[in-house]
This record gives structure tokens, C-alpha cells and sequence, in this order.
């Protein structure tokens, strides 16, 4: 008896999935050469160097690990205001981060002000870690391809005869419909936080922060450079109100904070 020999082939969805690892999800680490020549002057001692390279690298994209790095290289140089600024962006692009919290403490104590650096309760911090897993560019991919796949498998299930495929195509629809749902939401809420100009770092010597937006109001309390605030408005131009991790709030002059 002939025997009809048919050839395998993997299935439509794998592909899509090899299509989407490959080729549609960005690889995170641009301006390769740019880190790696920091890296380099890093460990040579060279920290000025490492810092332009750094910095050539984030235009090309920023990466939570660059900015650690140009971080520790402000760090050994002594300069911890810009360290402070650095360990910041850094720890917005990565909040969970331990050894970005741990060098953000550590540059904390070496300000004149020794302020507690304030943190998020530990579920808000996951929930923004997972957030930040992927880039804003892969959430909106994977939300595409969630949406194609969940569109096939209700077709399936509309239009197959045979109950176990129609039961599979049904519940992955829904499946997929869901990690369509919650990919755009990740995608829009880490696109928030990137843009949220809500953190600062004062880079004036010392600065006198006043009551009320007026160089005539009472004198609140005193900061000094390298001290993480939280920014509460920016509505009053030339003005920021902010708030200190001990609570205590005033305005202050906006050219004297680097937003975060």
C-alpha cells in the first residue's frame, strides 16, 4: 500500500512568535560601542572619559544601566549631585532595582541634608518593576500580535465544527484579548512614568526655600545641593513646590533643581 508521506510544518502561531522575538522586539542596549568604551575608561580610572562615553551611549537610548554606571563613575570623581541625578533616572527606568536603591542611600549620606530617601510600598514597586520589564515598543508589539492571534482563534471558534477546537480557540481568545488589554495599559502607564516630571535633584550650593512662590515670603527651611525632592507642582513659572522625604514642603527656585 502507498503510504502518502506529508510534511511537517510548525504551526502558523510559532512562527508569529519567532517573528516577534527576532525581529519586531527591540534589543535593549543601544550605542553598544559608546558603553563599552565607558566601561573601559571606567575601570582604567578614567571616569571624566567613561561619563562622555556614557552620555553618547544615552543618546542613542537610555538604559537604566548607563546611567548607574555614569553614576558610579560621578560617584568616584566626588561629584554626588550628579551621581544623585544619574542613580535617579536610573532608578526610574529600573524601581526595583536593589543596587540602584542601595547607591541612591549611600549618595543620600554623603549630601550635607542626610535626608531618608523615601520608596514606594513593596507592591507598587513590583507592579512598576514588571511594568518596566519590557520597553514601551515591545508592550505595543506583543499588544498587536495578541490582538491578531485572539482575532484567529474567535474565527475558529466561529466557524470550526469539531467542540474540542472550538473549546481551545475560545478560551485562548480570551487569553490573548486579555494580554492585549494589559499590554496597552503597561505600555501607556510606563510611558507616564517616563514622562512624569515629578522628581528632582537640587543642584544649586544652598538654596532658601520660601513659604509661598515670592522671593518676599517667609523663609521655610534651608537644602543644599545633591538633596532628592519631590516636585508636588510646577504650575507657577520659575517656581516649584516641593516636598522633602521628612515631610516638611515649601517653593524654591525651579533653576535650582535638575528634574528627574
Amino acid at each position: 500500500m502507498n503510504q502518502i508521506y506529508r510534511k511537517k510544518t510548525l504551526p502558523l502561531s510559532l512562527y508569529i512568535l519567532l517573528f516577534i522575538f527576532y525581529f519586531l522586539l527591540p534589543v535593549r542596549g543601544y550605542g553598544a560601542q559608546d558603553k563599552a568604551n565607558a566601561d573601559a575608561a571606567f575601570s582604567s580610572g578614567h571616569y571624566q572619559k567613561a561619563i562622555t562615553h556614557y552620555n553618547a551611549a544615552l543618546k542613542q537610548g537610555q538604559s537604566a544601566e548607563t546611567y548607574y554606571n555614569m553614576g558610579n563613575a560621578y560617584f568616584r570623581m566626588g561629584d554626588y549631585p550628579e551621581a544623585m541625578i544619574a542613580y535617579q533616572r536610573a532608578a526610574r527606568l529600573s524601581p526595583a532595582n536593589g543596587d540602584i536603591k542601595h547607591n541612591i542611600e549611600i549618595t543620600a549620606n554623603k549630601t550635607i541634608d542626610r535626608l531618608p530617601v523615601s520608596s514606594d510600598v513593596f507592591f507598587v514597586e513590583w507592579y512598576k518593576a514588571f511594568v518596566c520589564l519590557l520597553s514601551i515598543d515591545n508592550w505595543a508589539v506583543i499588544s498587536i500580535v495578541a490582538f491578531a492571534l485572539s482575532l484567529i482563534c474567535f474565527l475558529l471558534y466561529l466557524f470550526m465544527e469539531q467542540i474540542g477546537i472550538r473549546r481551545i480557540s475560545f478560551y485562548s481568545s480570551v487569553v490573548l484579548t486579555l494580554t492585549f488589554l494589559f499590554s496597552i495599559l503597561f505600555a501607556w502607564h510606563q510611558h507616564k512614568m517616563l514622562l512624569a516630571k515629578d522628581k528632582g535633584v537640587v543642584t544649586a550650593e544652598m538654596v532658601t526655600v520660601k513659604a509661598s512662590p515670592t522671593h518676599k515670603s517667609s523663609d521655610a527651611f534651608v537644602i543644599h545641593e545633591g538633596t532628592s525632592v519631590n516636585i508636588k507642582d510646577s504650575d507657577i513659572k520659575g517656581w516649584y513646590q516641593i516636598e522633602l522625604s521628612d515631610g516638611r514642603q515649601g517653593w524654591m527656585p525651579s533653576a535650582s533643581v535638575e528634574v528627574i
